[in-house]
């Protein structure tokens, strides 16, 4: 029995909105990140993450003011563990930016969504997206210069770090796409945030005195609580509610684009042919698994 063709262009026309969500959702993680890079001489790395996530919290309770008579015993199995990764994968990200160079700590994380999308793959064509993933993710975040000074040193610390936060994410994918159906958008990212917010206190409280202080970088960790916690997780939550967690595995993997993309743009980073060539395998992987699901959609 066919799909009606109404079926067939409603799915597809879900399936791109949620790509276009996950996009955004990074491309305003990047813009966020970049701000926050400028705030850790003053509130320190782990500071800035307990501001960040306390922030973004207390906006979102603003906006959505969740209740109790949604929250069962069920929901709060996926909300404790949803809430926690998302603690975990940001402030182990941090910590390790302060030990190894961005492109290690990134290309580390990945390892976690990579996993995930290569985890359970159905179609060969599944394992070609992902291997031009790896591809691109080599190119991109190679060493490229052995010029002594250049390179940091290989701080087992901050791998353990960034590999946690890789596992972190996995969480975060897994939760965030069962948890999704549970909630809305906005009341799913704020208990989530919520959550993380309330594990980060030990880490917030100290900083908050920094912050009154200095109003001026007080209002611009609230820029960056905004433009890197609550704008990107809304609008990953309304892609969870739309994507498996292996489309989200793979269309994550966008992220080292936009962050080269934002890295030209916002901090004047020039890459090398090479790692454009990593982001254009990017590219063709993410569209690709985009476009070949369409085709299975359609058959």
């Amino acid at each position: 029995m066919s799909v009606p063709a109404s079926g067939q262009t409603a799915e597809r026309n879900s399936h791109l909105k949620a790509v276009g969500f996950l996009i955004g959702g990074i491309s305003s993680f990047q813009i966020g990140a970049t701000v926050a890079k400028g705030l850790f001489p003053l509130f320190g790395p782990t500071g800035m993450v307990g501001l960040r996530v306390g922030l973004a919290a207390l906006i979102l309770l603003a906006i959505w003011r969740p209740t109790r008579s949604g929250i069962t015993v069920q929901s709060l199995k996926l909300l404790l563990p949803y809430g926690a990764s998302m603690a975990v994968m940001n402030f182990c990200f941090y910590v390790a930016l302060t030990r190894l160079p961005l492109g290690i700590v990134v290309a580390l994380e990945f390892t976690g969504p990579l996993t995930l999308a290569l985890a359970g793959s159905r179609r060969w064509l599944d394992l070609c997206w992902a291997l031009f993933v790896v591809l691109g993710l080599y190119l991109l975040l190679r060493p490229e210069t052995m010029a002594a000074g250049t390179m940091h040193s290989f701080d087992l610390f901050g791998v353990a770090a960034a590999l946690l936060s890789g596992c972190g994410w996995i969480v975060y994918i897994l939760t965030g796409t069962r948890i999704g159906r549970m909630f809305d958008a906005g009341h799913a990212t704020t208990l989530g945030m919520t959550t993380a917010g309330v594990l980060l206190l030990p880490w917030l409280i100290p900083v908050i005195p920094t912050a009154i202080m200095h109003p001026w970088q007080g209002g611009m960790a609230i820029s960056v609580a905004v433009l890197s916690s609550a704008v990107p997780y809304i609008l990953d939550m309304l892609a969870m509610r739309r994507l498996s967690p292996r489309d989200l595995g793979i269309l994550l993997s966008m992220e080292p684009m936009l962050g080269a993309i934002s890295g030209l743009i916002l901090l004047h980073e020039a890459l090398s042919i090479a790692r454009w060539i990593g982001v254009l395998c990017i590219v063709i992987a993410s569209a690709g698994n985009v476009l070949t699901r369409q085709k299975a959609i359609a058959h």
